[in-house]
């Protein structure tokens, strides 16, 4: 069984690149769309950011099933830093959600694509005002982004390699 250790950690970290690759979308889109007031553009960035969510969910399903199945196998659940490693991921899944929901799903309701909030798929509903949109744009604060899904994860990477507690 410790044989398939190397390869989980191999499979573990090829999907957090995947993840991430395929995630660069997403970031690029929320860093640009900020000085964006275009329609078409606003529409064209949302649906290429919703292009990679297949791979990107994929790829984040594969890494949390190896970083569940390793503690196992190397009797790690003893251990804080895995604990918390599992907390701060859980944090980072269900902030990242809702701010999606609260912010780019909205968005795309506004420009007139379907869209999905809560699990419900909605149909493309009419444009929302040149104003409104500029306003909802001005309130996305990718700031708070790249705190949640940098910053964490970058803290659950020196739990892995340095394992403090």
């Amino acid at each position: 069984m410790l044989s398939l250790v190397p390869w989980l950690i191999f499979l573990h970290v090829l999907s957090a690149f995947t993840f991430f690759l395929a995630h660069g979308t997403s970031v690029a889109m929320a860093f640009q769309l900020r000085k964006e007031t275009d329609f078409s553009r606003i529409r064209a960035m949302l649906e290429l950011s919703n292009s990679t969510i297949t791979v990107l969910g994929i790829a984040f399903l594969i890494m949390g099933l190896s970083s569940l199945a390793l503690p196992f196998m190397l009797k790690l659940w003893g251990k804080g830093w895995i604990w918390a490693s599992i907390l701060l991921m859980l944090i980072v899944v269900v902030q990242m959600a809702v701010m999606n929901d609260k912010r780019y799903k909205h968005l795309r309701r506004m420009v007139g694509l379907p869209y999905m909030i809560g699990g419900k798929n909605f149909a493309v509903e009419p444009l929302a005002s040149q104003a409104e949109v500029e306003a909802h744009i001005k309130k996305l604060n990718v700031h708070e982004l790249v705190a949640v899904g940098y910053v964490i994860p970058v803290i659950v990477l020196w739990l892995m390699v340095f394992k403090p507690f």
